[in-house]
């Protein structure tokens, strides 16, 4: 967060006390020694004021849970984010030490486990399903090459996606008299809150792919008005909307048996869900991503996995430096 002319520590500043105004549990010494950080300079004042309207604007807007506020969501989520920009700090200053600055290091590294998520709470690398059981009771499943971060407050239970898929069994709200706070799992596009029990969120490229197994979720887009997702149901979720998916939910979180189910899909989809999985790069033409597949394909042989694809359909498989690069055709492509 930077305007024209001032410095990081500044904003750094702003940041924090955002962070403890909002939480709810500012003492009243902390809110005497912010009047006096405010009134110290007249840049402290400008840089406060752009930061709250930013994040009013790009974060309390956003749907929130029944029983929080946008501050409580906002709040959270800024940790979160403060969280994650010290934790790709020390990624730079670990891969300096190391001698991982060079582009082939750094490639073989990525495929073992992403690096940009290498300080992430809970991570997996390639090829690797993890669980995790959190402080609520809830449990999560990651999927390949998947990250988050948790950050649970007396208002809201957060878990940030920050790649790959997760499958969450979420403790109930209330339990025995015991109220818990909503659980919210929150992506690049939006965020999901249960108000069911179990449901799996995969963050793509461009939009959250949620699928609902138990009950219900509430998707709130960026940009777009909140929809429910009920039992069964899979939808796509951009900045600006929901949109329903002709997929049952059972197929979509099949990743956490250790299988991709296909339906009449492309092959791109496919090898989508095979590439976490795979320890080189795979790159497929264009003609050979609209084939349509069909059926349940193990995911922790990725390898097999695309052999028997070559033996079904008219595809050329070619490798390159030992495996780590792969690409697929059709046999009539050069």
């Amino acid at each position: 967060m930077k305007t024209a002319g001032s410095p990081a520590p500044l904003h750094e500043a702003a940041i924090d006390w955002l962070v403890v105004l909002r939480s709810g549990e500012a003492t009243p010494d902390q809110l005497q020694d912010f009047d006096r950080w405010l009134v110290a300079d007249p840049s402290h004042a400008r840089v406060w004021d752009w930061l709250t309207a930013r994040v009013d604007s790009r974060l309390g807007g956003l749907k929130t849970p029944a029983g929080g506020s946008a501050d409580t969501l906002a709040s959270t989520v800024a940790q979160a984010q403060i969280q994650s920009r010290n934790r790709r700090r020390m990624l730079k200053g670990t891969l300096a030490v190391g001698g991982l600055s060079t582009a082939t290091a750094g490639l073989m590294l990525d495929r073992a486990m992403p690096l940009a998520q290498l300080f992430a709470d809970y991570r997996t690398g390639t090829g690797e399903r993890q669980w995790v059981t959190l402080a609520d009771g809830s449990t999560i499943q990651l999927d390949a090459r998947s990250a988050i971060d948790i950050l649970f407050t007396p208002e809201l239970r957060l878990v940030v996606l920050r790649e790959g898929a997760l499958l969450a069994d979420v403790a109930p709200a209330n339990t025995g008299g015991r109220n818990r706070p909503p659980f919210v799992v929150r992506t690049a596009q939006g965020t999901v809150r249960a108000l069911g029990t179990r449901f799996a969120v995969r963050q793509r490229d461009d939009h959250t792919e949620v699928a609902m197994l138990l009950h219900r979720v509430e998707l709130s887009p960026e940009q777009g008005l909140a929809h429910q997702l009920d039992e069964g149901q899979v939808a796509r979720m951009t900045r600006q909307g929901v949109t329903p998916i002709d997929r049952s939910a059972h197929a979509a979180s099949a990743w956490q048996g250790g299988l991709a189910e296909m339906h009449d899909q492309p092959l791109a989809d496919l090898v989508a869900a095979l590439k976490p999985y795979a320890r080189g790069y795979w790159h497929i033409s264009p003609r050979a991503a609209e084939c349509r597949v069909y059926g349940s394909y193990p995911l922790d042989d990725p390898d097999r996995t695309l052999q028997l694809m070559a033996e079904t359909l008219p595809l050329r498989i070619r490798r390159y430096t030992g495996g780590w690069l792969v690409r697929i055709a059709m046999r009539d492509e050069s």
